[in-house]
């Protein structure tokens, strides 16, 4: 090797150093910079001819574990997930108290109970009266502003998923301009580890919205696909679209188009990302179940406890009477004091099968066909029946519903007869009977529609689409606040001190049981819960108490594996000051070596110069 070999050998050296030591300097100094990752400078030996030159540098690089890397943003998708879940339960279960509280939900319908029993104590005392209405009201008032707020909240997830989508937009532009930055850099075989980190940033920021797959390609840039498989970004980014509605009501619902849904738009292509569940973990999934599927089913327990407070204290059951024809024979009953929403019970047995069948009356034939889930009965075949026409259409679609053995029949007025068809040991009727609920509130019936559905004082007959959002509509009808004597007189002769009327509502309330929709969340469709009004609403109130519970303990368990892996992912490409200042005195003495390898070739050539003189 000649000298002037050995002089850029030694250069190249120096060159090398000079090169390691700005990027451990650069390391050190972002040493807190969040999303920075540790830069390493990879050498190779030069070669010319097929022999050694020296040493060259190759664009700075990091160390990261791609792996680790993709299970760190599904970590913290699902952490982001659960944080949201857990912050809206906990103020959904704060808004129903707890089951101690006098506050809660529970604790007022208790509180009505307790002034029932005061009533029923003293019925002619115009203050315990008083005291009932006042009550009801703040019952009524309190089911209202639940309501209301559980509707504004999902108005507040909906406004949230449409900030979200717009940052996600921002962020797959973000990350498409990075991805042709480091293209192009790398392409020139220039240092990418600095873009790389702002890109991982922008995708760390996107995985917390919505749980994402990356793909790394040869030319250094990422695909983004959501965990679903729809493509999010290869060379350009899609756009991700959502119409907000800016306002909700207990109506609004995803299946009715009420709510917004957001939408992947490429090209002239158009993927409704919700239908599609592609969203499956993040904010913006946490968003999309709280809207549509927790703060709903909130809804629906409001609902039914209104529901059945308002049903519990009003319904009569009209009983059947015995009939004949010939051979056959079975019951008949009158229908006219039947509402929207009121039903028959029928039990028939035919050919050894005993089946329970539940006739609903309804007046709106576009509410029909009903569902078995109507009723929260397991166990009987719901009917709904147009009563608004004629008396022959009532009974030819009756008819048309049940089997040929149950011969159904309208012996006059409003009156229908069941009846089996006189074959001995072929087919009997069992039972007949009608749930009613009387719009008259001194008609020698104990039951009293104390709760109406609106300021108009409309009965709440459980009409098909009456429940929804009845919470927020439920008031105290204002005929008994204006004479309030019918707390206690249920016909013309009630005497002032009889506590018959107030001793039925306060059973009705607390001690009757009845069975509540499954849709609620309490009991199951083939279990569901029974028991009282007063029952219900307790256990209403620990439904959400542990479900807030569980949601904290989630959120905190995918927090602790979220930071684990966080742990694991700094410490891989983090900056380590200690082993920075190490390799700093490394290069420093690499530097100081190559630099008197450069002094030691000068002095000689100053020795060859000198030769001859």
């Amino acid at each position: 090797m000649s000298l002037s070999s050995a002089l850029g050998a030694a250069m190249s050296g120096l060159n090398v150093s000079q090169s390691g030591i700005d990027i451990t300097s650069r390391n050190i100094a972002n040493v807190g910079t969040a999303g920075y990752t540790r830069k390493v400078q990879n050498q190779v030996n030069a070669l010319a001819g097929g022999e050694g030159i020296g040493v060259r540098r190759e664009a700075a690089q990091r160390q990261i574990d791609e792996f680790l890397q993709q299970q760190l943003r599904t970590a913290s998708a699902g952490s982001a997930f659960a944080n949201v879940k857990a912050n809206m339960l906990g103020r959904v279960d704060s808004m129903f108290g707890t089951p101690d509280s006098n506050s809660s939900i529970a604790g007022s319908i208790g509180a009505l109970a307790t002034m029932l029993q005061e009533l029923a104590g003293n019925p002619e005392s115009a203050a315990a009266r008083q005291s009932l209405l006042n009550e009801a009201g703040n019952l009524a008032a309190k089911l209202n502003n639940m309501s209301s707020t559980v509707q504004d909240m999902r108005l507040e997830a909906e406004r949230n998923i449409a900030s979200a989508v717009e940052s996600a937009n921002a962020l797959l532009k973000t990350i498409a301009s990075v991805n042709s930055q480091i293209a192009q850099r790398q392409a020139g075989n220039l240092s990418t580890g600095d873009l790389q980190d702002k890109r991982d940033m922008a995708i760390d920021e996107l995985s917390r919205l919505m749980d994402v797959k990356v793909v790394n390609r040869d030319d250094g840039t990422v695909t983004i696909f959501t965990s679903g498989g729809q493509l999010l970004l290869d060379r350009t980014p899609v756009e991700l679209r959502f119409d907000e509605r800016t306002q909700l009501d207990a109506t609004s619902t995803y299946e009715n188009g009420g709510v917004g849904t957001i939408s992947l738009i490429s090209g002239s292509n158009s993927i409704d990302l919700i239908a599609a569940g592609a969203i499956r973990s993040g904010a913006i999934a946490g968003y999309l179940e709280l809207r549509d599927d927790i703060l709903p089913k909130a809804q629906a327990q409001l609902d039914e406890l209104a529901a059945q407070l308002a049903l519990a204290l009003s319904e009569e059951t009209v009983a059947s009477t015995a009939a004949t024809d010939g051979a056959a024979t079975g019951f008949e009953i009158d229908t006219a004091s039947m509402m929207a929403g009121n039903t028959i019970s029928l039990s028939y047995t035919v050919g050894g099968v005993t089946q329970n069948v539940t006739i609903v009356r309804v007046d709106d034939p576009s509410a029909l066909p009903l569902s078995n889930g109507f009723t929260a009965n397991p166990n009987d075949l719901v009917v709904g029946i147009d009563f608004n026409q004629p008396m022959a259409g009532i009974i030819a679609d009756l008819q048309a519903a049940l089997p040929a053995d149950v011969v159904v029949s309208n012996p006059a007025g409003t009156t229908i007869r069941f009846l089996d068809d006189g074959v001995a040991g072929n087919s009997d009727i069992n039972s007949v009977s009608a749930t009613v609920t009387p719009a008259g509130l001194s008609d020698g019936t104990t039951g009293l529609a104390l709760f109406v559905d609106g300021s108009t004082g409309k009965i709440f007959s459980n009409e098909p689409g009456q429940k929804a959002g009845f919470a927020s509509r439920i008031q105290v009808n204002q005929a008994v606040i204006a004479d309030d004597m019918l707390l206690v007189g249920f016909d013309t002769d009630t005497q002032v001190g009889d506590a018959t009327r107030p001793l039925d509502l306060l059973a009705r309330l607390t001690s009757n049981s009845r069975a509540y929709s499954p849709e609620t969340g309490i009991g199951g469709s083939s279990n569901p819960y029974n028991g009282s009004v007063d029952g219900f609403a307790r256990r209403l109130v620990s439904f959400q108490s542990a479900q807030a519970a569980n949601a904290t303990r989630d959120a905190e368990a995918q927090q602790v594996v979220a930071s684990s892996l966080q742990d694991r992912f700094d410490a891989q490409t983090g900056v380590n000051i200690d082993d920075e200042l190490s390799n700093l005195l490394l290069l420093q003495n690499a530097y100081s070596a190559n630099a008197r390898v450069i002094t030691t070739i000068k002095q000689l050539f100053d020795v060859l110069m000198s030769i001859g003189r």
